[in-house]
C-alpha cells in the first residue's frame, strides 16, 4: 500500500464516522501537509467528499469500514482495547486457550493475549490493518488468529516451523470458515519461496536476537514485501539485545531502504505462568552466572517497533548464521533456553 493509499483510507474512514474540520482530520492520519493536502484536494476533485462550511464530509456512501475508537482514553496516546476490538479479545481468549505450549527447540514463548490485540489495534490505527496482505513469520502469538476476527485484512499468509502450531492454525481456519488465513510450513533457515516474494503490504515477526539470526529473520520479511508505502512489524526487547545491537541493526534497516517510524517501548509482557517455561529457565545462561529463584513476575517484554519502505527494499549484505546454535545464540542471549537436540 502506497503512502496516498493509505492516506486516503485513513481519511475516508475517519469522515464515515463524522463529519470533521481539515485540522482537526490531520490528527487521524500520519502523512506530512504537502501528501495530506494532495489527497484532500484529490478527494474533492473526485466527488468522494464535500466541504460543508468549517466540515469536511463525505458526499456519497463509500464500503469502508468506519473509525474504530482504539485510542487510551487516559493518555491519547496507547492502544486501548474497545468497541469491535473488545469482541475480537473475548473470542480470542477463548480460541486461544487451547495453544500449543512453547518449545525450546524453537526458542518460543508468547505475549499475553491482550497484547497481542493490543498489536492488531496498533496496526489497524496505522492503516495497515484494513483491506492488506499480511505476512507472518513465526506465529507463537497467534496474531493471525486475531487479525483475521477483525474481519479487515485482505489476507493473512504465516510461515511457521513448529507443525504442532500449523495444525493449530489449520484447525481454527476450518473450523470458523475463515478463507483469508494462509498456513505454510518454513524454516527461516531456507531461502524465501518466490511465491512469497514482493507480494505483501505488511510484515510481522518476532525474530530470534542474536546478531546474525535477526538480520535473517527481518532479511526474510523484508523479501515478503511489494516496495515503498509497505510497512513492517517486529517485537525487540532490551533483555537480550544491547543498544550497540539496535544500533547496528537500525543501520541494517536504513540501509535497506527502509526508516524506522514508532517504537513502542515495553509493549508486550511474555507472562509467565501462562508460558510455563520453568524448565527453561536451567540452561538459561542468567541461571548459570548467579544463584537465582525462578521468577514470580512477569519481566520479559518486549517493544514493538514499526518500519516503512522509503525505497527498494533491498537487503545490504549480512553474514547469515551457519548453524542453529549461531541463529540462536550470542554473547546476550541470557535467556534463550537450549534446545533439546543442542543439549
Amino acid at each position: 500500500m502506497s503512502e496516498k493509499e493509505r492516506i486516503r483510507r485513513q481519511v475516508l474512514r475517519a469522515l464515515k464516522r463524522q463529519p470533521m474540520s481539515f485540522w482537526e482530520l490531520i490528527n487521524y492520519q500520519d502523512a506530512h501537509l504537502v501528501a495530506f493536502f494532495e489527497v484532500i484536494r484529490e478527494l474533492l476533485e473526485e466527488g468522494l467528499i464535500k466541504q460543508e462550511g468549517k466540515l469536511l464530509t463525505l458526499a456519497k456512501d463509500i464500503e469502508i469500514h468506519p473509525l474504530e475508537d482504539t485510542l487510551c482514553h487516559v493518555c491519547g496516546l496507547g492502544v486501548e482495547i474497545k468497541g469491535l476490538f473488545e469482541e475480537v479479545y473475548q473470542k480470542f481468549l477463548e480460541i486461544s486457550a487451547t495453544r500449543p505450549l512453547p518449545t525450546s527447540d524453537y526458542d518460543q514463548g508468547f505475549i499475553r493475549p491482550v497484547d497481542t490485540v493490543k498489536r492488531v489495534a496498533y496496526l489497524y490505527q496505522r492503516g495497515d490493518l484494513e483491506d492488506t496482505e499480511i505476512f507472518i513469520l513465526g506465529d507463537d502469538d497467534l496474531f493471525s488468529i486475531a487479525a483475521t476476527l477483525t474481519g479487515m485484512p485482505k489476507k493473512v499468509v504465516v510461515v511457521e516451523i513448529d507443525e504442532r502450531l500449523n495444525k493449530f492454525l489449520r484447525d481454527y481456519a476450518k473450523k470458523e470458515g475463515v478463507t483469508n488465513l494462509e498456513v505454510y510450513d518454513y524454516n527461516v533457515i531456507e531461502e524465501l519461496p518466490a511465491e512469497f516474494r514482493r507480494k505483501f503490504d505488511v510484515f510481522v515477526t518476532d525474530p530470534v536476537e542474536t546478531k546474525k539470526g535477526l538480520k535473517l529473520f527481518v532479511g526474510r520479511c523484508l523479501e515478503s514485501l511489494k516496495g515503498p508505502g509497505s510497512a513492517g512489524y517486529m517485537g525487540f526487547t532490551h533483555r537480550e539485545a544491547s543498544l550497540r545491537k539496535w544500533f547496528d541493526f537500525e543501520r541494517f534497516i536504513l540501509q535497506a531502504g527502509l526508516v524506522i517510524t514508532d517504537i513502542l517501548r515495553d509493549f508486550t509482557t511474555y507472562p509467565e505462568r501462562e508460558n510455563r517455561w520453568e524448565d527453561f529457565y536451567r540452561t538459561y545462561e542468567i541461571m548459570k552466572k548467579m544463584e537465582l529463584p525462578l521468577p514470580d513476575v512477569d519481566w520479559y517484554k518486549s517493544c514493538f517497533v514499526r518500519f516503512e519502505v522509503i525505497e527498494g527494499p533491498e537487503l545490504p549484505p549480512f553474514e547469515k548464521p551457519k548453524d542453529l546454535k549461531e541463529l540462536y545464540f550470542d554473547d546476550e542471549s541470557w535467556a534463550t533456553p537450549l534446545p533439546s537436540f543442542m543439549e
